[in-house]
Order: C-alpha cells, then structure tokens, then sequence
C-alpha cells in the first residue's frame, strides 16, 4: 500500500490540480477509472479517444513512465 500512497502522490502531482486525491484513491481501490474519465473536459474525451482508436498513438503512450505507474496503481497488484 505505501508504494500505492506513492504512486497516488506521483500522479496528483503530474495532473496540475485536476485531480483530487479522493477520486484517484477510490479509482485505485476500484481499479474503474470512469469517474476519471467523466472528469475530462470533451477536448481532453476527444484526445483520449483519438489515442485509444490509434494502435500505433496508444502502443506509443503505454511506453511512458506514466503510463507504467497508472497500470501498475489501477490494474492491482499484477502490473
């Protein structure tokens, strides 16, 4: 759990405010990020389906050390 409250603090930090750290621990325990998700502005939808529709912009961001730490926060203790 502490590497979790790590990650959880990483990523607070990454977001410049936009997201509060309930939401993001609830998502963690959850592991459903559509309250994440719901909270994106319809640019910031658009993006991001954009990125899911593209294999090669999707495989391109799942590459980041980012991406890494929010698989790893959201898919449990497997990632």
């Amino acid at each position: 759990m502490n590497n979790d409250k790590a990650s959880i603090e990483n990523i607070l930090k990454m977001s410049d405010g936009k997201l509060d750290r309930k939401t993001l621990e609830n998502v963690a325990q959850s592991g459903d990020a559509s309250s994440l998700v719901n909270k994106l502005s319809d640019k910031d939808k658009q993006k991001l389906d954009e990125i899911l529709s593209d294999k090669q912009k999707l495989a391109e961001v799942l590459k980041s050390p980012q991406a890494k730490m929010l698989l790893k926060l959201f898919g449990g203790k497997n990632g």
